[in-house]
């Protein structure tokens, strides 16, 4: 019986180490963070085991947060913990900082990283759609070079991500917070913590004199992958922030999304819940 044990591990040092392993059909091993997902798939049988992994967790220039003009250059093995309490993930991408915060536990925190949570793929992870409101890109690589794509591209079905074999997650590029423009995620689980979500969402707005003048919503565990709403985003675009707009507002999202019923909730449950968290975000706009 294949166990976790028996997989082979590669450990490089650096990023080119690690493209040249994955280069090679004969060498190359599914990519291996913090393992947070992929353990759990794999002794649980939902994936199948791997006979050889890549680790990236040693690879410095994948554990790097720093700033780039007008953007935040986020490694791919950069945990959920470091984001939460990055000084600059904090003041320029706030969403995603309070994204971080809320997934799994403080042992998930410090092990799990930005790429794990993306690559993992699933519709209910934390932190795509804080990721898709800055419609920031993610950086791959092979030996032939990078590739740059949009995060709202990266995510193709259910479990699928734009990721060729011989390819390496290396880095997210987010655009900085502008300025007059804040930012808010909000998570409904069964409980408060270290809990899969039923919906989440995020957003990133300017609003003057009471009025919107730009919104991105981004709605998780609605779909396949995470949702941008960009008819409920062009529909808010120039209204005013009132009980009238509150109402429509909710009334659109709950009707754009197209969830399912699963053991975590029913797809009617989904859909209002997914109308009430961009209500909500429009009255804290209005308050603050």
């Amino acid at each position: 019986m294949k166990t976790v044990e028996n997989i082979a591990c590669e450990f490089p040092a650096t990023l080119e180490e690690a493209l040249a392993i994955q280069s090679d059909p004969e060498q190359r091993g599914r990519p291996l963070a913090g393992g947070t997902d992929l353990m759990v798939q794999w002794e649980s049988g939902v994936l199948e085991m791997p006979e050889r992994a890549v680790s990236v967790m040693g690879i410095p220039e994948l554990k790097q947060i720093r700033e780039s003009g007008d953007c935040v250059v986020v490694g791919a093995a950069v945990t959920h913990a470091e984001l939460r309490r990055s000084p600059i993930v904090r003041n320029h991408l706030p969403a995603l900082a309070a994204a971080a915060a809320t997934v799994g536990g403080a042992q998930i925190q410090t092990l799990g990283t930005i790429a794990g949570n993306c690559a993992n793929a699933s519709p209910a992870g934390d932190l795509p759609p804080a990721l898709f409101v800055t419609d920031g890109t993610v950086v791959v690589a092979s030996t032939a070079g990078e590739r740059e794509i949009p995060l709202t591209k990266f995510f193709l079905d259910y479990r699928k991500i734009d990721l060729k074999p011989e390819e390496l997650i290396v880095r997210f590029v987010l655009p900085k917070l502008p300025d007059g423009f804040c930012e808010g995620f909000r998570k409904l689980g069964q409980r408060s913590a270290q809990a899969i979500s039923k919906v989440m969402g995020s957003y990133r707005a300017c609003v003057e004199g009471g009025t919107v003048k730009n919104i991105a919503v981004a709605i998780g565990s609605v779909a396949a992958t995470v949702v941008r709403l960009p008819e409920v985003e062009s529909w808010l675009a120039g209204r005013k922030l009132d009980k009238e707009t509150f109402a429509e507002a909710e009334k659109r999202t709950s009707a754009a999304v197209k969830p399912i019923d699963d053991i975590r909730s029913t797809a009617e449950y989904r859909k209002w819940v997914s109308g009430r968290i961009v209500r909500g975000f429009l009255e804290g706009l209005a308050r603050s």
